[in-house]
């Protein structure tokens, strides 16, 4: 039911991860724990570390190192019941579902994503950051769906980002799943109704509440992003131009935002 550059257009709106949601093991957040213990998880900047990983298997043409640092994850999952570490599991899935379809293979693609979901599933007491994460990957593997299939996962998606919404309202990424979910639903189904109210929502919000480099920081950049290519669709030329100058000032050196400049030539 999505669109066919939706999975290409996904791949080029993930660059950055940031929130204040707080994920508690044994009742402590990992403000509540020592950065020994942290370092021991191996979970400082592991976002950066990852984005590092899926840029190199880019370059490389191989996914050893997202492999590599996914079983790193794995033992870390079998070690410690911290849903944080699931978390970022389900994000790595993301990247090497993501890696796979770029080098056409759709298999390993499917297996990676699914994957995926199944880790942030099996997370029983999920926040808002969880099912956000689980929507986006949701609607990755809508490609990978029959008809029937797509119809009643998109029943699911829009349950996790409300779920992701009522669980924290301040958080971006609730509402940039939403917008990206809403944007790449073709009209027919009832897409791009709500993209402007969650996407003007979303780059209003704070990156993260609180700074901490072992919780995900994503969502604005992208969510200007989608924002811009939504009005250049409706040949909006006047918010179009708005923002990207408003997103080009927050992000000069984003790949995601300066690629759009070609298509406001002259508008």
């Amino acid at each position: 039911m999505k669109q066919a550059s939706f999975c290409f257009l996904l791949f080029l709106s993930i660059a950055s991860f940031g929130s204040g949601c707080r994920y508690e093991v044994n009742g402590k957040s990992p403000a509540d724990y020592s950065a020994d213990e942290l370092r021991r998880w191996q979970l400082e900047n592991i976002q950066s570390r990852i984005y590092g990983a899926f840029a190199q298997s880019q370059i490389s043409k191989s996914p050893q190192d997202l492999l590599k640092l996914k079983d790193e994850l794995a033992k870390l999952a079998q070690q410690h019941a911290n849903p944080l570490i699931r978390y970022w599991q389900g994000y790595l899935h993301y990247y090497l579902a993501i890696f796979y379809l770029t080098v056409e293979n759709r298999a390993a693609s499917e297996d990676a994503v699914m994957q995926g979901i199944k880790i942030l599933e099996s997370i029983e007491q999920k926040n808002s950051e969880d099912y956000a994460l689980l929507a986006l990957l949701q609607s990755f593997s809508m490609q990978f769906r029959s008809v029937i299939g797509a119809a009643v996962l998109s029943g699911k998606i829009e349950s996790n980002i409300n779920k992701a919404i009522q669980l924290d309202d301040q958080n971006l990424r609730a509402y940039y799943a939403a917008g990206s979910n809403d944007f790449y639903t073709p009209e027919r189904y009832g897409g791009g109704e709500k993209v402007e109210l969650y996407l003007k929502k979303a780059i209003q919000l704070p990156d993260q509440k609180v700074p901490n480099n072992t919780l995900p920081s994503w969502g604005k950049e992208e969510s200007y992003e989608i924002l811009i290519r939504f009005y250049i669709r409706k040949e909006d030329w006047t918010n179009a131009k708005k923002y990207f100058k408003e997103a080009i000032a927050k992000y000069p050196h984003s790949y995601l935002i300066g690629q759009l400049a070609t298509q406001l030539v002259d508008k």
